[in-house]
């Protein structure tokens, strides 16, 4: 039973390890990784930075920001977080896209990547 339980507890440790810390105030925590995405059915792969954010409140919180400069309601997310709720970005489908796009991952050609970049980081708390 020790060998699972400290099994998990490392791997656990291993996935937290590979957040990046990018945001931190008294009610949320924005971090981010890299993370290589791949579409089998049509043979690509690209490169995107997944999101996550923390609830460090009791309170239900109402979070949006602008992926990258430009403030287009295309580049808009915004979501609602339970109280000690965190939301993580994956390569999957979701409606709020917790993802920003870093590079196209190809031997043809070498792309610039992205840097990662949020903008106009608003919380509002829900009474």
């Amino acid at each position: 039973m020790k060998i699972i339980f400290l099994t998990l507890a490392f791997a656990i440790s291993c996935l937290l390890k590979d957040w990046i810390p990018y945001f931190e105030n008294k009610e949320i925590e924005i971090s981010f990784k890299t993370s290589l995405c791949e579409d089998v059915q049509n043979g690509v792969s690209f490169e995107y930075y997944l999101i996550q954010v923390k609830n460090k409140t009791e309170e239900t919180l109402v979070v949006n920001f602008y992926l990258e400069k430009d403030k287009t309601e295309e580049n808009k997310i915004a979501f609602v977080l339970n109280p000690l709720e965190v939301k993580r970005g994956s390569c999957d489908y979701q409606p709020n896209q917790l993802r920003l796009f870093k590079s196209e991952n190809s031997t043809k050609k070498i792309a610039a990547s992205k840097k990662f970049n949020l903008n106009n980081i608003n919380i509002i708390e829900v009474y």
